[in-house]
Protein backbone atom coordinates (compact mmCIF):
# COMPACT_ATOMS: atom_id res chain seq x y z
CA UNK A 1 0.00 0.00 0.00
CA UNK A 2 1.31 3.57 -0.71
CA UNK A 3 2.94 5.32 2.70
CA UNK A 4 0.58 8.35 1.81
CA UNK A 5 -2.45 6.66 2.15
CA UNK A 6 -3.92 5.81 5.20
CA UNK A 7 -3.25 2.66 5.51
CA UNK A 8 -4.83 -0.61 7.35
CA UNK A 9 -7.55 1.37 9.87
CA UNK A 10 -10.87 0.55 10.14
CA UNK A 11 -13.09 3.06 8.54
CA UNK A 12 -10.09 5.41 7.40
CA UNK A 13 -8.73 2.03 5.75
CA UNK A 14 -11.57 1.87 3.64
CA UNK A 15 -11.56 5.08 2.33
CA UNK A 16 -7.36 4.83 1.37
CA UNK A 17 -8.88 1.38 0.14
CA UNK A 18 -10.92 3.29 -2.07
CA UNK A 19 -8.77 5.94 -3.42
CA UNK A 20 -6.16 3.20 -4.36
CA UNK A 21 -8.33 1.18 -6.31
CA UNK A 22 -10.41 3.53 -8.48
CA UNK A 23 -8.63 3.00 -11.26
CA UNK A 24 -8.54 -0.46 -11.48
CA UNK A 25 -10.94 -2.71 -12.82
CA UNK A 26 -13.42 -4.84 -11.70
CA UNK A 27 -12.79 -8.49 -12.40
CA UNK A 28 -15.00 -10.94 -13.04
CA UNK A 29 -14.77 -14.77 -11.35
CA UNK A 30 -13.45 -15.75 -8.34
CA UNK A 31 -11.69 -12.10 -7.02
CA UNK A 32 -8.89 -13.84 -4.95
CA UNK A 33 -7.61 -15.45 -7.73
CA UNK A 34 -6.08 -11.36 -8.07
CA UNK A 35 -3.96 -11.95 -5.06
CA UNK A 36 -0.53 -12.08 -6.77
CA UNK A 37 1.14 -15.93 -6.32
CA UNK A 38 4.56 -15.96 -3.71
CA UNK A 39 7.66 -16.67 -5.53
CA UNK A 40 8.62 -19.48 -2.97
CA UNK A 41 11.63 -21.56 -4.03
CA UNK A 42 10.12 -25.05 -4.17
CA UNK A 43 6.63 -26.74 -3.56
CA UNK A 44 4.51 -26.03 -0.14
CA UNK A 45 5.03 -29.21 2.39
CA UNK A 46 1.92 -29.84 4.66
CA UNK A 47 2.18 -28.82 7.81
CA UNK A 48 2.24 -32.30 10.18
CA UNK A 49 3.36 -30.73 13.42
CA UNK A 50 3.59 -27.13 15.22
CA UNK A 51 6.09 -24.88 14.06
CA UNK A 52 7.90 -22.33 16.65
CA UNK A 53 8.14 -18.86 15.08
CA UNK A 54 10.49 -15.91 15.99
CA UNK A 55 13.25 -15.84 18.37
CA UNK A 56 15.58 -13.69 15.92
CA UNK A 57 15.02 -10.24 15.81
CA UNK A 58 15.87 -9.42 11.76
CA UNK A 59 17.28 -11.29 8.76
CA UNK A 60 19.15 -10.23 5.83
CA UNK A 61 16.90 -8.16 4.53
CA UNK A 62 17.92 -4.65 3.00
CA UNK A 63 14.69 -3.49 1.77
CA UNK A 64 10.75 -3.53 2.26
CA UNK A 65 8.56 -3.18 -0.58
CA UNK A 66 5.23 -2.51 -1.36
CA UNK A 67 3.75 -3.15 -4.75
CA UNK A 68 -0.37 -2.39 -6.37
CA UNK A 69 -1.47 -2.89 -9.54
CA UNK A 70 -3.78 0.57 -10.01
CA UNK A 71 -4.69 0.16 -13.85
CA UNK A 72 -5.02 -2.80 -15.56
CA UNK A 73 -1.74 -3.79 -18.28
CA UNK A 74 0.53 -1.01 -16.43
CA UNK A 75 3.43 -1.98 -14.07
CA UNK A 76 2.24 -1.95 -10.30
CA UNK A 77 3.28 1.55 -8.97
CA UNK A 78 6.28 0.41 -6.12
CA UNK A 79 7.41 2.08 -2.90
CA UNK A 80 10.34 0.81 -0.89
CA UNK A 81 12.03 1.76 2.51
CA UNK A 82 15.90 0.96 2.36
CA UNK A 83 17.61 -0.97 5.78
CA UNK A 84 20.05 2.01 5.54
CA UNK A 85 21.42 0.47 9.08
CA UNK A 86 20.75 -2.87 10.76
CA UNK A 87 22.77 -3.27 14.54
CA UNK A 88 22.35 -5.15 17.42
CA UNK A 89 20.43 -3.33 20.19
CA UNK A 90 19.44 -4.55 23.67
CA UNK A 91 16.90 -7.80 23.02
CA UNK A 92 16.48 -6.98 19.66
CA UNK A 93 17.51 -5.00 16.51
CA UNK A 94 18.23 -1.04 16.02
CA UNK A 95 17.03 -0.36 12.12
CA UNK A 96 17.45 2.78 10.21
CA UNK A 97 14.90 2.91 7.41
CA UNK A 98 15.39 5.31 4.11
CA UNK A 99 12.52 5.99 1.53
CA UNK A 100 14.59 8.40 -0.58
CA UNK A 101 11.95 9.66 -2.81
CA UNK A 102 10.73 11.59 0.07
CA UNK A 103 13.93 11.66 2.24
CA UNK A 104 12.26 10.12 4.78
CA UNK A 105 14.38 8.67 7.54
CA UNK A 106 12.79 6.22 9.98
CA UNK A 107 14.42 4.59 13.12
CA UNK A 108 12.65 1.18 14.14
CA UNK A 109 13.58 -0.77 17.09
CA UNK A 110 12.05 -4.98 17.31
CA UNK A 111 12.32 -7.22 19.72
CA UNK A 112 13.60 -10.81 19.38
CA UNK A 113 9.88 -11.39 20.58
CA UNK A 114 8.94 -9.67 17.38
CA UNK A 115 7.28 -6.61 19.05
CA UNK A 116 7.99 -3.43 17.04
CA UNK A 117 9.12 -0.99 20.65
CA UNK A 118 10.16 1.90 18.46
CA UNK A 119 9.34 3.56 14.82
CA UNK A 120 9.90 7.21 14.83
CA UNK A 121 11.33 9.75 12.03
CA UNK A 122 14.81 10.94 11.86
CA UNK A 123 16.77 13.90 11.22
CA UNK A 124 19.23 13.22 8.79
CA UNK A 125 22.11 13.62 11.54
CA UNK A 126 20.33 10.81 13.55
CA UNK A 127 18.64 12.57 16.09
CA UNK A 128 14.95 12.65 16.94
CA UNK A 129 12.80 15.05 14.05
CA UNK A 130 10.46 17.64 15.23
CA UNK A 131 6.72 17.35 14.90
CA UNK A 132 5.20 17.51 11.69
CA UNK A 133 1.73 16.27 10.49
CA UNK A 134 1.88 15.48 6.57
CA UNK A 135 5.63 13.43 7.63
CA UNK A 136 4.11 11.86 10.73
CA UNK A 137 1.09 10.25 9.03
CA UNK A 138 3.45 9.08 6.55
CA UNK A 139 5.52 7.83 9.17
CA UNK A 140 2.76 6.29 11.35
CA UNK A 141 1.26 5.12 7.66
CA UNK A 142 4.44 3.00 7.47
CA UNK A 143 4.62 1.91 10.86
CA UNK A 144 1.16 0.25 10.68
CA UNK A 145 2.98 -2.15 7.66
CA UNK A 146 5.58 -3.00 9.57
CA UNK A 147 3.94 -3.49 12.63
CA UNK A 148 1.66 -6.12 10.02
CA UNK A 149 4.23 -7.90 8.76
CA UNK A 150 6.02 -8.16 12.41
CA UNK A 151 4.67 -11.48 13.90
CA UNK A 152 5.36 -11.76 18.03
CA UNK A 153 6.62 -15.34 18.99
CA UNK A 154 4.15 -17.86 18.69
CA UNK A 155 3.60 -21.49 17.56
CA UNK A 156 1.58 -22.23 14.30
CA UNK A 157 -0.15 -25.35 14.91
CA UNK A 158 -1.99 -27.49 11.64
CA UNK A 159 -5.18 -26.68 10.94
CA UNK A 160 -5.51 -24.05 13.62
CA UNK A 161 -6.34 -20.44 13.04
CA UNK A 162 -4.74 -17.76 14.03
CA UNK A 163 -5.09 -14.24 13.93
CA UNK A 164 -3.46 -11.05 12.12
CA UNK A 165 -2.92 -8.06 14.29
CA UNK A 166 -4.43 -5.37 12.18
CA UNK A 167 -4.29 -1.45 13.43
CA UNK A 168 -7.41 -0.33 14.27
CA UNK A 169 -9.55 -3.57 13.78
CA UNK A 170 -11.04 -5.28 16.88
CA UNK A 171 -11.26 -8.43 14.63
CA UNK A 172 -7.96 -8.53 12.91
CA UNK A 173 -7.46 -10.73 10.18
CA UNK A 174 -8.36 -15.03 10.20
CA UNK A 175 -4.91 -16.85 9.05
CA UNK A 176 -4.83 -20.61 8.33
CA UNK A 177 -1.11 -22.11 7.29
CA UNK A 178 -0.87 -24.27 4.49
CA UNK A 179 2.48 -26.08 5.19
CA UNK A 180 6.79 -24.79 5.25
CA UNK A 181 8.69 -23.87 2.12
CA UNK A 182 11.34 -21.94 1.67
CA UNK A 183 11.91 -18.61 0.22
CA UNK A 184 15.55 -16.95 -0.50
CA UNK A 185 17.10 -20.12 0.98
CA UNK A 186 15.12 -19.49 4.39
CA UNK A 187 12.44 -21.81 6.02
CA UNK A 188 8.96 -20.01 6.00
CA UNK A 189 5.38 -21.20 6.51
CA UNK A 190 2.61 -20.38 3.80
CA UNK A 191 -0.37 -19.12 5.22
CA UNK A 192 -3.87 -18.07 3.60
CA UNK A 193 -5.06 -14.83 5.44
CA UNK A 194 -8.62 -12.88 5.06
CA UNK A 195 -9.78 -9.31 6.62
CA UNK A 196 -13.41 -8.54 6.38
CA UNK A 197 -14.37 -4.77 7.17
CA UNK A 198 -17.22 -2.40 6.81
CA UNK A 199 -17.69 1.45 7.52
CA UNK A 200 -18.60 4.59 5.88
CA UNK A 201 -16.25 6.62 3.49
CA UNK A 202 -14.61 9.21 5.63
CA UNK A 203 -16.32 13.15 4.35
CA UNK A 204 -19.32 11.10 2.83
CA UNK A 205 -22.22 9.66 3.20
CA UNK A 206 -21.33 6.05 1.07
CA UNK A 207 -21.16 2.63 2.89
CA UNK A 208 -18.34 0.29 2.28
CA UNK A 209 -17.53 -3.51 2.37
CA UNK A 210 -13.82 -4.51 1.70
CA UNK A 211 -12.55 -7.91 1.92
CA UNK A 212 -9.04 -8.82 1.76
CA UNK A 213 -7.69 -12.27 0.64
CA UNK A 214 -4.00 -13.17 0.67
CA UNK A 215 -1.22 -15.94 0.88
CA UNK A 216 1.72 -14.91 3.32
CA UNK A 217 5.58 -16.46 3.48
CA UNK A 218 6.22 -16.05 7.14
CA UNK A 219 9.82 -16.66 8.00
CA UNK A 220 10.43 -18.76 10.92
CA UNK A 221 13.37 -17.50 12.37
CA UNK A 222 11.88 -14.08 12.99
CA UNK A 223 8.45 -14.40 12.73
CA UNK A 224 8.66 -11.54 10.21
CA UNK A 225 6.14 -12.03 6.96
CA UNK A 226 8.63 -12.37 4.38
CA UNK A 227 6.32 -11.85 1.45
CA UNK A 228 2.42 -11.09 0.73
CA UNK A 229 0.28 -11.09 -1.73
CA UNK A 230 -3.33 -10.09 -1.46
CA UNK A 231 -6.20 -8.82 -3.28
CA UNK A 232 -8.51 -6.16 -1.77
CA UNK A 233 -12.53 -6.24 -3.25
CA UNK A 234 -14.40 -2.90 -2.54
CA UNK A 235 -17.67 -2.78 -3.08
CA UNK A 236 -19.16 0.86 -2.38
CA UNK A 237 -23.07 1.55 -1.87
CA UNK A 238 -25.14 4.48 -2.85
CA UNK A 239 -28.41 5.85 -1.56
CA UNK A 240 -30.98 2.99 -0.79
CA UNK A 241 -28.34 0.89 -0.43
CA UNK A 242 -27.95 0.07 -3.98
CA UNK A 243 -24.12 -0.89 -5.04
CA UNK A 244 -22.46 1.48 -6.65
CA UNK A 245 -20.21 -1.72 -8.11
CA UNK A 246 -16.71 -3.54 -7.06
CA UNK A 247 -13.32 -2.76 -7.58
CA UNK A 248 -10.49 -5.57 -6.86
CA UNK A 249 -7.15 -4.52 -6.62
CA UNK A 250 -4.24 -7.01 -6.41
CA UNK A 251 -1.08 -5.69 -3.84
CA UNK A 252 2.71 -7.15 -2.70
CA UNK A 253 4.57 -6.31 0.02
CA UNK A 254 7.90 -7.90 0.29
CA UNK A 255 10.85 -7.89 2.39
CA UNK A 256 14.00 -8.16 -0.04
Amino acid sequence: MRARRAGWRGASLVAALLVMAAPAAAQPGDWRAAAPALALDGQVRPLSAPVAIGGTAWGPWRRLCREQATRPGRPPQRDCLAVAEARPEADGMRLVLVQDQLGLRISALRGSDGRVAEFAALRADGSPAPADAARDGLVAAWRDQFATLSLERRRIAPREDFSLSISGSARGGTCRPEGTAALGGRPVVVTRCAVELAGRLRGGESEARVAIFGRMAIDIATGMVAAQGYATRIETFGTGGRSNGVVVTPSRVVLE
